[in-house]
């Protein structure tokens, strides 16, 4: 009866203590906290001020656009905040879209839109527009934004927001024809209010992409402290998604 309980003690002493050595796969991670971040995503109406004040960049949602149910017109429906007066950052005015078929107006709006800003004293970077395409349709979205980069004035830049899953494409002509339009990428690391898990996996591949990009990352959510993408010469930051409660991945 003593052998039999030794044995018992040994093998839960041994699983013990394997459970206590860390693994070769195992990635170490941090929250995100916003304070050590200066760019950031301001998509409502929320308590960004601490993170104000230390902001380089500013990524602030302004309207969306989609087809009306009555008329199946493509209309520019105004979102976020009002004109804020940040004349030493660096401002970009994000339009989330759910179409390609822009319409004249649509444009006329965006741009009445930037004006307003810069008037008041802003420094405009550029516009960024959300649309989550599907990677098998990026060369549609490639052709849809050449042709609003010659409908932009040339002295704003393009940005645009990217799935983790558009590190897949490599089809030379797609990659060529955002290369030449657009100023960056912010890859999204994150659905929602949560990272996704495997999200290094993907951004192991955005090298291949050989597009300036950023890394978007969202507040309270995981990052891994390898950054080993930092290195890359295409890599130009981070952006933070600021969420209205302190939702936790």
């Amino acid at each position: 009866m003593m052998r039999l309980t030794q044995t018992i003690l040994l093998l839960f002493l041994s699983l013990f203590l394997s459970a206590c050595q860390p693994t070769q796969s195992a990635t170490p991670i941090n929250r995100v906290d916003a304070k050590d971040y200066s760019a950031f995503w301001i998509w409502g109406d929320i308590s960004s001020a601490p993170y104000l004040s230390k902001a380089q960049e500013l990524y602030i949602l302004q309207g969306e656009i989609t087809v009306d149910a009555t008329n199946k017109k493509s209309i520019l429906i105004p979102q976020g905040i009002s004109v804020l007066i940040q004349p030493k950052k660096k401002i970009w005015l994000v339009f989330r879209t759910h179409h390609l078929n822009w319409t004249t107006e649509n444009v006329q709006l965006i741009l009445k839109r930037i004006a307003h800003w810069e008037n008041a004293g802003n420094h405009i970077q550029g516009l960024q527009i959300d649309f989550d395409s599907k990677t098998k349709n990026l060369k549609d979205y490639a052709l849809f934004l050449q042709k609003i980069r010659t409908q932009l004035p040339q002295k704003y830049q393009l940005s645009i927001t990217g799935l983790l899953d558009w590190t897949n494409v490599k089809d030379t002509q797609t990659l060529d024809i955002l290369a030449k339009n657009i100023d960056e990428l912010v890859i999204q690391s994150y659905q929602g209010n949560h990272t996704v898990s495997n999200y290094l996996d993907y951004l192991k591949r955005v090298t291949a992409l050989k597009l300036p990009y950023k890394v978007g990352l969202v507040q309270h959510g995981l990052i891994s402290k390898h950054h080993f993408f930092e290195t890359d010469v295409n890599f130009k930051g981070y952006v933070v998604f600021l969420l209205r409660s302190k939702a936790r991945s």
